[in-house]
């Protein structure tokens, strides 16, 4: 993009930089930018702030669906109802469940993703915010789903299913909320494991 039309002056790790630093979540940049599934970690011990990126493993059994709401909620709003402290059994509780998240996304093992997704740190809270969060997440489990999560600070809603069951999970998905009376749109995605690339790139790429 403008980095190429400049001349390329920064590399990689300094677009990453950049980006990290203009955007503030490198939850949501960090896999834009590299692609796949991405863990970055702050090392607080380095000068200034310093992110460590790593790749998660995403078996290709596994396949996410976004149900996308026509209703907002600000991310305000949603941090709003977070309590100001957690308590030492849920912290346990979700800091246990996220070494098992990683080994269910690498190995596609419904069984550790079912236990894996459940959380005591945001999502009881901010489902509330969210109408029809009970109906959809159930109906999505019924068609096969390992499990719904809240993306980020909602409204939209996050699930994982095998290969095989996804349409069926979107489609559940999509007639719960329209039986509350609510539009949406629901996709399976494909996950990207190459990143952001300019079109000279892909075209180099395909020519090759």
């Amino acid at each position: 993009g403008a980095n190429q039309l400049a001349g390329t002056p920064l590399n990689a790790s300094e677009i990453l930089r950049l980006a990290i630093a203009i955007e503030g979540h490198p939850d949501n940049i960090v896999p834009a930018l590299l692609g796949g599934c991405r863990l970055a970690v702050a090392n607080e011990q380095s000068q200034g702030r310093e992110w460590q990126i790593c790749e998660i493993p995403w078996h290709q059994s596994l396949v996410p669906i976004v149900a996308v709401p026509n209703f907002t909620l600000s991310t305000a709003q949603a941090r709003s109802v977070l309590p100001p402290e957690v308590s030492r059994s849920d912290a346990i509780f979700n800091a246990s469940r996220l070494a098992l998240l990683v080994k269910g996304l690498e190995t596609g093992e419904t069984k550790w993703l079912n236990l894996a997704l459940q959380d005591k740190i945001h999502q009881p809270y901010r489902q509330l915010l969210i109408p029809g969060y009970q109906a959809v997440r159930l109906a999505a489990l019924e068609a096969g789903a390992c499990e719904v999560v809240i993306s980020g600070a909602g409204p939209t809603l996050l699930a994982i299913a095998k290969h095989n069951l996804a349409q069926a999970v979107a489609s559940a998905m999509q007639e719960a909320w329209t039986a509350e009376g609510i539009t949406t749109q629901v996709r399976p995605l494909h996950l990207d494991k190459q990143g952001a690339r300019s079109r000279r790139e892909m075209v180099s790429r395909r020519t090759r």
